[in-house]
């Protein structure tokens, strides 16, 4: 099961060292071991035409989304194609959405 942890200082982006806004640790490990972290960057993912819902989902954080309170349910849904995009990338998807019915 996952456990979620706040911090103010999140670790840096593992693909440009800069800054992240987001950060989790899967709770699988890789095919050598390692934790799998899902991360959300602003300099990686905004304008990655093969990571469109982390593009979305850094726009919304940058038009102040994440403090509007009536934006919940998007917020929601974007969280959600984020998490199902970053599960992709390592060949995970949602048990109700196998790939060949999606």
């Amino acid at each position: 099961m996952a456990t979620v942890e706040r911090t103010e200082q999140l670790p840096p982006c593992t693909r440009c060292d800069g800054p992240l806004i987001m950060s989790a640790t899967a709770p699988q490990t890789d095919q050598h071991g390692q934790p799998i972290r899902l991360e959300l960057c602003p300099s990686c993912d905004t304008g990655n035409t093969q990571r469109p819902a982390a593009g979305l989902l850094v726009q919304f954080f940058a038009d102040g989304g994440g403090r509007d309170e009536r934006r919940i349910q998007e917020a929601a849904h974007l969280m959600m194609e984020w998490t199902k995009e970053c599960m992709a990338l390592h060949g995970w998807y949602l048990e109700d959405t196998p790939p060949d019915t999606a």
